[in-house]
């Protein structure tokens, strides 16, 4: 059993903060309610020294700025294992910003090991056995069962012990730097978040790929979920799920018969609301064509008839240096990279190094090597 201390009120969150200050490295998780609830939040936060772990209950403790102040702190090092979402949720919701972050995910990239999720670290470096079951869990329900809160502390309990052997290895060959840049990037990333102003509807999986009329009608009946998962407080894809809202968009059905039978609408689903989702397919079907929404075209860029030879080579270049160097293809240059290397064609490292998301030791350890693909 994992040994831990549940903190639910203002008082024990400032004594906790007190004693993690002493410390120069802490580890961090954080377990969300966005799988299961409509509205995201923070639904706990685990924090755990060399020797003792602490579980922090936002829904108890809303205000966590004592918490906020201590992981800002540049001499305060927070060990996560995948930081993106936790720093994201944090800064949303909280306001937090994590200020010096070591990632053992990012650090096992860099080392190019063959499985980089917390498990199969742990499994091989520490030889421990982690128990999954309760990674899809309801994070938002109270009071949490003992069973939850043992395994939330487990996330966080062997971080510290981790991020030591893999600093290790990181400066045994070279890349702590690498691991440096990549850590700042993080640090930064939540604050610097594009804006979207794409139409949810739009970002389902596969709904870029429907017609303009299909369109219409996943639009008009994603808009009638969005308010009843709103109202309930449960994850949209739980009242009905995002393949049925494409069925229906591509093979509107003529009835409540005919939707009885698609797979994944239930009985109960059609008492409560078949009728409500036949007049959202009728509003789609009956939009005028000038009113269907309609996928934005991708960026077009001026004809180049060498583009796609220069892209080619480029990935030959790069494929040549992650064998050699024992790197994955992404830490050398990503394919995103590499298409604004081959569009943008820089002439040397200083031109190279002003393309948007290149890093410094990419263009240090790579550049002259890519430019010559050129």
């Amino acid at each position: 059993m994992k040994e831990f201390q549940l903190i639910t009120d203002a008082q024990g969150l400032g004594s906790t903060v007190d004693r993690l200050a002493r410390e120069g490295i802490i580890a961090l998780d954080t377990e969300a309610s966005s799988f299961h609830r409509f509205r995201e939040r923070v639904c706990l936060v685990q924090l755990s020294t060399r020797e003792h772990t602490y579980l922090v209950d936002p829904l108890s403790v809303t205000d966590l700025d004592p918490l906020g102040v201590l992981l800002a702190e540049p001499g305060m090092e927070v060990v996560i294992h995948d930081a993106d979402y936790d720093l994201r949720i944090l800064a949303k919701h909280h306001g937090i910003r994590v200020e010096n972050v070591f990632d053992t995910l990012v650090a096992a990239e860099l080392l190019n090991e063959p499985e980089i999720g917390l498990a199969a670290l742990l499994g091989k470096y520490q030889g421990l056995q982690i128990d999954k079951r309760f990674q899809k869990a309801d994070w938002s329900k109270r009071p949490l069962p003992q069973p939850m809160l043992e395994y939330a502390a487990g996330d966080t309990s062997h971080l510290i012990a981790l991020r030591d052997i893999l600093r290790e290895k990181l400066h045994s060959i070279g890349r702590w730097d690498w691991a440096l840049e990549e850590f700042s990037l993080l640090t930064d990333a939540p604050f610097n978040l594009p804006t979207n102003d794409e139409p949810l509807f739009l970002r389902m999986k596969g709904a870029k790929m429907l017609k303009p009329h299909e369109l219409a009608i996943l639009q008009e009946v994603f808009a009638w979920r969005e308010p009843i998962a709103e109202k309930q407080d449960r994850a949209a894809f739980m009242v009905l799920g995002n393949d049925v809202l494409l069925s229906i968009a591509t093979d509107p059905p003529k009835g409540l018969s005919d939707l009885a039978l698609r797979k994944g609408v239930g009985e109960r689903i059609i008492e409560r609301y078949g009728n409500d989702i036949m007049a959202a397919v009728r509003r789609g079907l009956d939009m005028p064509k000038e009113a269907w929404p309609r996928v934005p075209k991708p960026k077009r860029w001026p004809r180049d008839d060498d583009y796609e030879e220069r892209f080619k080579r480029l990935k030959v270049k790069r494929d040549e240096i992650t064998a050699k160097h024992d790197l994955r293809a992404g830490i050398v240059a990503s394919n995103n990279l590499l298409t604004e290397i081959a569009r943008s064609l820089p002439g040397d490292l200083i031109a190279l190094s002003a393309i948007p998301g290149i890093r410094r030791y990419q263009v240090a350890h790579f550049g002259a090597d890519l430019l010559t693909a050129l």
